[in-house]
């Protein structure tokens, strides 16, 4: 980047931390309080002083500009609407410095993996114990919704006697309909990439990593 960084949807500083420690000057913006506070414990512990900010990627505003602005970890596909996409793109824009670079990734959708998934339900597809010995099984249930091009993943968590349910629905966004996304919104797509081996982006490929900067 040689400048500063912002990172959008840090989470608990899993990439912000590490990068902060090579010598990166970044920035960790997240929606969750339990996230931001998480990663400033972090930082602590490791004698940072690296900036987390509390705030909407969509319309927050940290009053300084960067070489840099990149959503990791398919984070964008927890952005539902056209119009809510756009905001994000808008206030990337905003938060470049001239020449600077907005990289992002997301899932490939696969056709093949909806149908897949939507046949069966993986019971126990994921299996571990608690340190305090209680046994948990994840069973994973999927519904792709057409209308609205979202995954909806259900797990029900079974933690001893106890049984719950949690939900995450991703946004698929289709190869042509993100270039397209990006180009209407002021975007230029330096490279596309199919995996972080910089392999070039292929039907096959299971990630689309987009490396851009504005027009």
């Amino acid at each position: 980047a040689r400048g500063p960084v912002l990172e959008f949807c840090c989470g608990t500083g899993r990439l912000t931390i590490p990068l902060a420690k090579a010598g990166i000057d970044i920035t960790g913006l997240d929606f969750t309080p339990s996230m931001i506070e998480r990663a400033r414990e972090k930082a602590r512990t490791e004698g940072l002083k690296t900036r987390f900010v509390r705030g909407d990627m969509r319309r927050t505003s940290l009053g300084r500009r960067f070489k840099l602005v990149f959503i990791p970890f398919n984070s964008l596909q927890n952005t539902y609407s056209i119009a809510d996409v756009e905001r994000v793109f808008a206030n990337a824009r905003q938060h470049l410095l001239p020449g600077g670079r907005f990289v992002f990734d997301i899932f490939n959708p696969s056709l093949r993996y909806i149908v897949k998934a939507e046949l069966k339900v993986q019971r126990g597809k994921i299996r571990f114990r608690l340190p305090d010995g209680r046994r948990v099984r994840i069973d994973e249930h999927y519904r792709y919704d057409g209308a609205r091009q979202t995954g909806r993943i259900t797990w029900v968590h079974h933690i001893g006697r106890r049984s719950f349910a949690s939900r995450l629905d991703m946004r698929c966004f289709f190869p042509l309909e993100m270039d397209a996304l990006l180009r209407y919104n002021g975007f230029v797509t330096l490279r596309k990439y199919g995996s972080f081996e910089r392999t070039p982006f292929r039907s096959e490929s299971l990630k689309q990593i987009y490396v851009c900067r504005t027009r």
